[in-house]
């Protein structure tokens, strides 16, 4: 198109020149109009064709520059993950200098960026944030600084200096890490007062975005509805590597009229009842053996535990309590998270749990633990009353429960088709096929009376095993 305009400007010209003085035009003035249009032309779609390398030269450096940068920071945030604070202050700059090469690059590699520095916060969120309390002062700050600036450089990406919404990409990584900060604002503010044996104490200002000075959104106030939502969204992307049994987020978010979503800090009795996504079966030889949600064997290493159980055992469908799981259970993976918490700086665990409405009559619920179950049932073997303390292990720590909460006010039991067939189970009901199991209003194999239409002729029915009989 510019091509073509340049050789219309110099036709034009060419023309206005002959009109005006036609009678000394002669042929040697086309030959030579012909010869510089020609080269101007070639130099223009050279100049044009240089551009263009240089261009493309220039986006390569910069997706390698972000490539390089976004590992960086990956590797800064897993170094947080293991407790270092000099990996925690490092997270920040990394970020920041990875959101510099943000606008030249790529969309996928922009999209890649985004994943990264939210996945690298949440690194934060369950390490140096979740014992901001034990952090000395000047090491706080400086967490501080790190967060506001890549609050500040995440918002200069995502909007216009007039305000105007640019990219909405970053927006909710900015949301997301201001969120965190506010997690560990509020975990250092309840450092001092000690928590009572089952007492809760509710965080209500993590949501409060009035106490971030650097954030631009203000703390409006939404419908009850679009806040659950909200918070649902920040709930998904903390827990979105970290939740690994099946769920379905957009069930709750159609029903969010009916949930409520909160952060709880507990003591570690007041989990003693709450409910954990493992369970325990009965084999054939009349052996127990730890079950899957299905009540099939595992396929994991804990599915060679030796379980000791008694009669009060509960086998499946019913799941077992984190104040009573059978010796035996998870050992592996409890023992390892057990020398975890052992190093760790604060007695605080990490939970995301989910509270189930049995009865809407009563108010009768039950609470199940989603994700942390095995450092939960590391915090609870480490607890001073626990029996194994007795047995050579001397510690005087108490654990508190960091608890981001998922709570029914109705129960939300829609059936959930995950639309492949390859897992197992594709149809279930609730947030997690747990959740239906728990309520009662779920289990493999029902009829279709139950509301399970087609499970029963599934190609994994004879896969399924209940009670130990196929």
């Amino acid at each position: 198109m510019i091509g073509l305009l340049l050789i219309s400007v110099i036709v034009v010209a060419a023309a206005v020149v002959k009109a005006v003085d036609s009678d000394n035009w002669t042929i040697a003035d086309w030959f030579n109009l012909t010869i510089s249009l020609l080269l101007g032309i070639y130099f223009f779609f050279l100049a044009q064709q240089v551009n263009s390398n240089a261009q493309k030269r220039a986006e390569a450096l910069a997706n390698a520059d972000l490539i390089t940068s976004a590992g960086r920071l990956a590797m800064s945030s897993a170094r947080s993950l293991a407790g270092s604070e000099a990996a925690s202050l490092r997270v920040a700059a990394d970020a920041r200098a990875a959101l510099q090469h943000y606008p030249y690059a790529e969309a996928t590699v922009q999209k890649e960026l985004a994943k990264s520095v939210s996945d690298a916060y949440n690194n934060l969120a369950f390490s140096t944030f979740l014992h901001s309390d034990s952090l000395a002062r000047s090491v706080w700050a400086r967490v501080l600084e790190g967060t506001a600036s890549v609050v500040a450089e995440t918002d200069k990406l995502a909007f216009t200096r007039a305000g105007r919404l640019r990219d909405p990409d970053l927006v909710p990584v900015a949301d997301h890490v201001g969120f965190i900060e506010l997690l560990g604002r509020d975990l250092r503010e309840n450092a001092g007062p000690d928590l009572s044996i089952h007492e809760s104490r509710p965080l209500s200002a993590v949501w409060d975005v009035t106490k971030l000075r650097h954030s631009r959104r203000p703390n409006i106030s939404r419908p009850e509805k679009e806040e659950t939502i909200r918070r649902l969204d920040r709930l998904q992307m903390l827990y979105r590597d970290e939740l690994t049994v099946l769920h379905d987020w957009e069930v709750l978010r159609k029903n969010a009229e009916n949930l409520s979503c909160e952060v709880e800090l507990a003591d570690i009795a007041a989990a003693h009842e709450w409910l954990a996504p493992w369970y325990v079966r009965q084999m054939a030889d009349g052996q127990p053996a730890p079950a899957n949600v299905l009540g099939g064997g595992l396929n994991e290493r804990a599915q060679y535990d030796k379980l000791q159980v008694n009669a009060s055992t509960p086998l499946w469908p019913n799941a077992l309590e984190h104040g009573n799981l059978p010796h035996g259970m998870r050992t592996k993976g409890i023992a390892n998270l057990s020398h975890v918490l052992e190093s760790q700086s604060s007695p605080t665990v990490c939970v995301l749990a989910y509270e189930l409405c049995l009865d809407e009559g009563t108010g009768k619920t039950k609470r199940l633990v989603l994700d942390g179950n095995h450092r939960l049932a590391a915090a609870f073997r480490m607890s001073p009353e626990d029996a194994a303390c007795s047995q050579g292990r001397k510690t005087t720590r108490r654990f508190r429960v960091l608890t981001f909460l998922i709570r029914e006010r109705q129960p939300v039991d829609d059936l959930i088709a995950t639309g492949d067939h390859e897992k197992i189970p594709y149809l279930w009901r609730g947030f997690t096929p747990d959740v239906g199991l728990v309520r009662g209003t779920w289990r493999p194999g029902l009829p279709a009376a139950e509301g399970l239409e087609g499970l029963r002729d599934s190609p994994f029915q004879d896969k399924i095993v209940l009670d130990g009989r196929p």
